[in-house]
């Protein structure tokens, strides 16, 4: 009887947590970009950091902390493979690229920080895509491709705040 009543204490406590937007009061992204090899890609991922940490925010923009709380989540990207598709890839079309990064989510008490791996497909990401885009003439270098991508990403780690 006591370890059911320990049970649905922490499953209520855990149906809190997740049910109230978690607030942030950190976002740091880390992503080595040097090790690209297509150099149509180069150009436009350089800024990756920045622009993976602006679409968090921008996705988070209500559940960001306006001053540093004890209880707000601090979240840390570690991009790790930018698989661009290879110039033979290139030309017909994007379909193998991949980001991926290990996210952590530090949590207000140590039992609900996040830890996972999250990889973003150029198929996941065509959701993001401007009405009317094609496809077909999108490469690793495209700026719309490099914008879904982020955004792909990004949405992804915001709604497992939400």
């Amino acid at each position: 009887m006591t370890h059911l009543i320990r049970t649905t204490a922490l499953v209520t406590a855990m149906a809190t947590a997740a049910g109230a937007a978690t607030m942030v009061q950190e976002i740091d992204v880390n992503a080595d970009v040097s090790a690209l090899d297509n150099s149509e890609a180069v150009a436009v991922w350089t800024d990756l950091e920045a622009d993976l940490e602006t679409a968090l925010a921008a996705k988070l923009v209500n559940q960001i902390a306006e001053k540093e709380m004890e209880d707000a989540a601090e979240i840390d990207i570690d991009v790790d493979t930018v698989a661009l598709a290879s110039s033979f890839e290139t030309e017909m079309g994007i379909a193998n690229s991949v980001l991926e990064g290990v996210v952590s989510v530090d949590l207000p008490g140590s039992q609900y920080d996040q830890r996972y791996t999250l990889t973003v497909t150029a198929e996941q990401a065509n959701i993001y895509y401007p009405e009317g885009t094609d496809v077909t003439t999108l490469n690793v270098g495209s700026d719309v491709f490099y914008t879904a991508m982020v955004d792909a990403f990004a949405t992804h780690v915001a709604e497992k705040l939400k």
